[in-house]
């Protein structure tokens, strides 16, 4: 298959794409289909971070901030992803386009990296025997022979005995077993196993005509469910069903499979709450202050709607902070902004909008009383914006003036290297918060 490297909302041409879409119109519009390419007159752009396999094609899309086309750093970000789909319990069933119920991509990924871990499916039997050599059934041996009397103590000359044994050729094992190979060879043909982290397996020569018609095969996948309470083996057989029933559908000519994500803006502020320890959903007791089981995220108060001064209603949501937490008596406030941000002496483009910064002000407003209350020495607010590599870099700050003139902190704006938070965020590391050199300044862009 040919490989084709794109960038996130990088802007092509039609003519352009197409030629790298192998001149397979057919391509383009079931990408513009899926809403996988947004389209604006004669630009198209994807709104999409992952891998894309589509009529002997594979798409690798980079995110927006890369500036190098890198199958290593590319590596990194599909670990992320695939870390962040394990934690929010999201897999090939929860695929983000609404359109695509089945995706081959996840699913075969999903199989090697479950055989790595738990191997293949087992029924194991129990067998019985009579003076075996196996564990002795008591119970059995009791209810169901006769012993000898001998000084009013009991021996028996027959005694039952018990035994596991893990049935080799099991029909599900030995379906699995081909299951996981013909996932393994599709990878491999699609040049896609060292880009997901994983190696070849072939454990099966059977074809699937070797299981029966598809019908036949669907049916004991069935009927094995209805017998089999283990949540894993269950997994297994209802992800073996859907494979049997749904690859058939995708001919080697055309078919759509994805593994990538479209918001990949929640994924870049998930890292960044878990690398500067976000403190919104831990309780003010167990930060250390007041005894209450209230929540810092639930200190910032709900909209009221007032009826004729005589009935209060309280809205369900108010302001959300993406990451809130502490340093050296200072109260912080960061926002993830996944943002292509060029700002320099000379330039200023891709900047989060006015509604943005309104609010980063706002969280700053909402917290005043819990910071006078709890004898914050300052407050620190900022932009988290990702950078293809190099170092955490504090380059400026943006200010709105109404706002900065009621005495509230300007808005710092951070440059983060995105290798290295990724990193931290697949290694479980967080990063201090010193290093974000978070500074006092008066200057910064009028807004």
């Amino acid at each position: 298959m040919k490989t084709v490297n794109i960038r996130e909302w990088k802007p092509y041409s039609k003519d352009k794409l197409l030629k790298l879409l192998n001149n397979n119109e057919n391509t383009l519009n079931k990408l513009l289909k899926y809403a996988i390419i947004d389209e604006d007159g004669d630009k198209c752009q994807f709104n999409y971070v992952g891998v894309i396999i589509i009529d002997k094609l594979v798409i690798n899309c980079h995110p927006k901030y890369f500036t190098n086309y890198s199958l290593e750093e590319f590596k990194q970000v599909i670990r992320v992803i695939k870390k962040y789909k394990s934690s929010k319990d999201l897999d090939y069933q929860n695929e983000e386009l609404e359109d695509i119920s089945f995706n081959l991509l996840s699913m075969m990924v999903f199989f090697l990296e479950d055989y790595y871990e738990y191997g293949v499916y087992n029924n194991i039997k129990n067998i019985l025997e009579v003076n075996g050599n196996g564990e002795i059934d008591w119970n059995r041996t009791i209810n169901y022979t006769d012993p000898i009397i001998k000084d009013n103590k009991p021996y028996y000359t027959e005694l039952y005995t018990k035994y596991k044994i893990d049935d080799l050729y099991d029909y599900f094992r030995r379906l699995h077993e081909y299951v996981i190979t013909r996932c393994s060879k599709k990878l491999e043909t699609a040049g896609l196993l060292d880009l997901f982290d994983l190696t070849a397996v072939e454990i099966s020569d059977n074809a699937q005509e070797d299981f029966g018609e598809m019908d036949y095969i669907l049916e004991k996948l069935e009927k094995e469910l209805h017998v089999e309470f283990n949540s894993h083996k269950q997994k297994l057989l209802k992800s073996m069903h859907t494979f049997i029933k749904e690859e058939n559908s995708f001919s080697n000519e055309n078919y759509l499979t994805l593994f990538g994500t479209n918001s990949y803006h929640v994924i870049w502020e998930e890292m960044c709450k878990k690398v500067f320890g976000d403190k919104l959903n831990r309780s003010l007791k167990e930060l250390g202050f007041k005894n209450s089981k209230t929540k810092l995220i639930e200190v910032i108060k709900k909209p009221k709607w007032i009826y004729n001064d005589i009935k209060t209603h309280e809205a369900d949501g108010t302001f959300i902070p993406d990451i809130v937490t502490f340093h050296d008596n200072e109260f912080i406030i960061l926002d993830a902004k996944y943002y292509k941000l060029k700002f320099d002496e000379n330039n200023l483009s891709g900047q989060p909008g006015l509604e943005s910064i309104t609010k980063q002000y706002l969280y700053e407003l909402a917290y005043m009383d819990f910071i006078e209350e709890n004898n914050f020495e300052c407050v620190k607010n900022a932009f988290l914006l990702p950078k293809y590599s190099g170092e955490i870099e504090n380059i400026g700050i943006a200010k709105l003036e109404i706002l900065s003139n009621l005495g509230l902190e300007d808005i710092q704006v951070i440059m983060l290297p995105a290798d290295k938070i990724n990193q931290c965020y697949l290694d479980n590391k967080k990063i201090s918060i010193k290093m974000l050199n978070l500074i006092n300044n008066d200057n910064g862009i009028l807004l």
